[in-house]
C-alpha cells in the first residue's frame, strides 16, 4: 500500500509489499486537497516527496523515514487533533475488552509523524534526512 489516509493524517508507505521496496509514483490525491506530485521510495524509505496543497491549512504526514522541507521548522511528534478540519474524525466508543483477554501488541514499524503548516495552491519539495 502506498498511501493511506485515516487517524488524522496522511500515511505515505505504511505496507510495501516485499518486491516493491523501490519504485516511484506520481498524481496521487489525498484527503485535505493534498496532492503527491512525485513519490520515490528506495529500500522502504522515502528519497523524494514532492505535495501540493490545494485548500491549504495543516498537513499531518506520517513516513517511515525523517524529512525535511526547506527553510521551514517541521513539528515533529504532534500530539492532539489535527486542526485541519478536511481531517476532522468521528469519536469512537472504546471497546471493552474482557478481564481474561490476551491481548498481544502489534509489531508495528518505526514511524515519523509531522505536521506542516501549508498554504493553498504551494508545491512543497521534501528531502530525506539521512
Amino acid at each position: 500500500m502506498l498511501l493511506q489516509s485515516s487517524n488524522n493524517n496522511i500515511h505515505l508507505l505504511p505496507a510495501l509489499l516485499d518486491g516493491w521496496q523501490t519504485g516511484r509514483v506520481s498524481g496521487l490525491k489525498t484527503r485535505g486537497g493534498f496532492e503527491i506530485i512525485s513519490l520515490q521510495w528506495k529500500d522502504g524509505k522515502v528519497s523524494e516527496l514532492i505535495i501540493k496543497s490545494n485548500l491549504g491549512g495543516n498537513l499531518r504526514l506520517r513516513l517511515p523515514n525523517k524529512i525535511e522541507l526547506a527553510n521551514v521548522k517541521l513539528i515533529e511528534k504532534p500530539t492532539g487533533e489535527n486542526s485541519n478540519h478536511f481531517f476532522q474524525t468521528e469519536p469512537v466508543k472504546t471497546p471493552i475488552i474482557g478481564i481474561n483477554a490476551n491481548i498481544k501488541p502489534l509489531a508495528l514499524k518505526e514511524t515519523f509523524l509531522f505536521d506542516i503548516p501549508t498554504t493553498k495552491g504551494k508545491v512543497y519539495e521534501f528531502s530525506p534526512i539521512l
